[in-house]
């Protein structure tokens, strides 16, 4: 019984942050200045760190970019426009509520969110670049539906990233504190 309560608990603390992310995402971000302020500020930072991350490393690569706040190309291409639903927020909130919600020290949460969260990072990051690459070399971009095909993958890394929490590091904390005791 103590087991099914734990994971009726977590699910209930899932189902919490989805809809916090409703009410934040499609409610209080358009109605109330100061939490759009907030809200618009991090959409602003994800964005300058996905154009930076990307243009540096298609320019590491030897391709000519021209970048500016919302897309970046190769020269002689159209590149990329980088929307708001492209930058990855809804995905890394997703990640941080799903360890969030797991029962755990929250010693092991503060670092791995992060870290989970620049994994994220980069994965979107390797997408903008291909994408870019994919545009330069085909006249644009070819093949299947790429932000679906995108969302499917980072969830099955934000499933991988959860799973390895729970198997290694979830653990190892509560070994650490079980025998400190």
């Amino acid at each position: 019984m103590g087991e099914s309560k734990s994971i009726n608990v977590f699910l209930a603390k899932i189902f919490g942050f989805y809809f916090l992310w409703l009410i934040s995402d499609n409610w209080l971000s358009h109605v109330w200045g100061i939490f759009n302020s907030i809200w618009t500020y991090i959409y602003h930072i994800l964005l300058l760190i996905l154009n930076g991350l990307s243009t540096n490393v298609l320019e590491l690569m030897g391709y000519e970019i021209v970048s500016n706040y919302r897309s970046i190309a190769i020269v002689g291409s159209y590149g990329v426009v980088i929307g708001d639903q492209c930058i990855g927020f809804g995905l890394i909130y997703a990640f941080a509520a799903l360890i969030s919600a797991y029962p755990a020290h929250w010693k092991s949460k503060l670092w791995f969110i992060p870290a989970g969260a620049f994994i994220i990072i980069i994965a979107n990051v390797t997408r903008i670049v291909a994408i870019v690459i994919s545009s330069f070399n085909n006249g644009e971009f070819k093949g299947i539906e790429q932000h679906d095909f995108f969302n499917y993958l980072v969830y099955a890394l934000i499933f991988i990233l959860w799973v390895l929490w729970i198997r290694f590091v979830v653990p190892e904390r509560m070994n650490k504190s079980l025998t400190s005791k």
